[in-house]
């Protein structure tokens, strides 16, 4: 018997730094491979000097996070089997979180002129771009909540699925490199040569650029077209920390408060999950807050936790979209990748079991995965085996 209400995952694609497609991402996580490597995009008068991870190609388009969100949805969707004209377009609906994806269609525009590129500025919103390839005509919206972005990205679209406003959503998040986001990161003194989640050694992140979509399906709908969930998003859960424009809570109370809230809408107790897809920057206050929260919340070392930012940066709006597809390939394994950078593990944050120098086995049917955003916002997906 099919949940009509519960929202199954049917099909991932993924833009990454260590590669394009799943696949290729996954293998490249596993493996403990990173892509970082100096910025060789902008000319050294034009910014400080930092490290970025950069996606291997460039096909010209001005908008580059709308490009790599279009491609991730079509690696998305023929994974999932679904052909999107053959969804009711009133039910078919976009969540696309960025934090400033269409920034370079705005820098060409100032520097072309005053009308250049005016003609392509209403694409600036990715997922509106998506929505009209796809001729998604339910519910569409850009979640901006920073770094949180694409992690309310998949909530939001679990939501309209829930309430029945939307069968199919395609969900995630996209990001890029420009001169104004590195230039920013810079200002904030955030940056590092090097990311090193949760080790000792610590000084900043490194940024990153990609896009990571899944295909979010009532379990009605994919059951009615044969397909199969490769998870279910079973919970979703956000709190606010109100502490400060940038910095986090030091407590991790904002981050706990929203785990606990993905897990108890999730109908689960922390004991019942195998492994957490941490948000894990590679700053000094965020991976000594995460850990807080995370103790907080599952107690000392009790469970394996993971992040991704040593292998491909911070991807920013698309980190916890990334980090969703980590956690249904988690699932579907019983793998959970190293931390890519991780050498020593920082006393304050020796409460975490963190899974480092070799991939290993989970006993894991529940995951969660938790994201922070700039002014404080945190939010949290629970999923399970499908």
């Amino acid at each position: 018997m099919t949940d009509g209400r519960r929202v199954v995952i049917t099909g991932c694609g993924v833009q990454s730094p260590v590669g394009l497609g799943v696949p290729a991402f996954w293998n490249a996580l596993v493996e403990g491979k990173g892509a970082l490597r100096p910025i060789e995009r902008f000319a050294a008068a034009d910014l400080t000097p930092n490290v970025a991870a950069e996606i291997a190609w460039d096909d010209g388009d001005p908008d580059r996070a709308g490009a790599f969100g279009l491609r991730a949805a079509a690696e998305a969707l023929e994974d999932a089997g679904l052909d999107p004209t053959r969804v009711s377009a009133e039910r078919l609906g976009v969540a696309l979180g960025t934090t400033l994806g269409g920034m370079t269609l705005f820098e060409a525009w100032d520097t072309a002129g005053e009308t250049a590129g005016l003609e392509r500025v209403p694409y600036y919103a990715p997922a509106a771009r998506l929505a009209s390839h796809v001729g998604a005509r339910g519910p569409v919206a850009t979640p901006q909540l920073a770094c949180a972005s694409g992690t309310h990205a998949v909530a939001l679209a679990a939501s309209w699925i829930r309430a029945g406003r939307a069968d199919v959503v395609l969900a995630g998040g996209t990001d890029l490199l420009c001169r104004f986001v590195v230039a920013g990161f810079n200002c904030l003194r955030a940056t590092s040569d090097v990311s090193r989640p949760f080790d000792a050694r610590r000084k900043g992140l490194v940024l990153g650029e990609g896009a990571a979509v899944l295909v979010l399906e009532s379990e009605a709908h994919a059951a009615a077209r044969g397909a199969k969930g490769r998870a279910i998003v079973a919970g979703c859960g956000a709190a606010a920390d109100a502490v400060h424009m940038t910095a986090p809570d030091r407590e991790g109370a904002g981050a706990a408060r929203a785990i606990r809230a993905a897990l108890d809408d999730a109908g689960r107790a922390p004991a019942d999950v195998g492994f957490v897809s941490a948000h894990g920057t590679g700053t000094p206050y965020n991976d000594a807050m995460e850990a807080a929260a995370l103790t907080r919340v599952f107690g000392a070392g009790r469970v394996p936790v993971n992040s991704i930012k040593g292998a491909v940066g911070h991807t920013l709006g698309a980190a916890g979209a990334l980090e969703a597809v980590l956690c249904v390939r988690v699932l579907e394994t019983g793998v959970a990748p190293p931390t890519a950078g991780l050498d020593t593990l920082d006393p304050a944050c020796a409460t975490l079991d963190c899974v480092q120098g070799a991939a290993r086995r989970v006993d894991a049917r529940t995951v969660v995965s938790t994201s922070s955003g700039f002014a404080g916002a945190n939010a949290a997906l629970v999923l399970v085996a499908a």
